[in-house]
């Protein structure tokens, strides 16, 4: 089982990391870590996820 993790990503804003479990090629479980909170996921919870866009957009 490989661990694999990006750290940063960049072209956000704030700082993020990924951290993926990889067994036999397919990923297993995935972890991402912020250090800035926007509230952008609780404004999009139970919406449609085509929604996203033009919501995010005018953020």
């Amino acid at each position: 089982m490989a661990k694999i993790a990006i750290d940063p990503i960049t072209r956000i804003e704030g700082h993020l990391r990924i951290e993926v479990q990889v067994d036999g090629g397919a990923v297993t479980d995935a972890w991402s870590s912020s250090t800035m909170f926007r509230g952008i996921e609780l404004i999009l919870k139970g919406r449609d996820p085509r929604e996203a866009w033009a919501l995010t957009q005018r953020i």
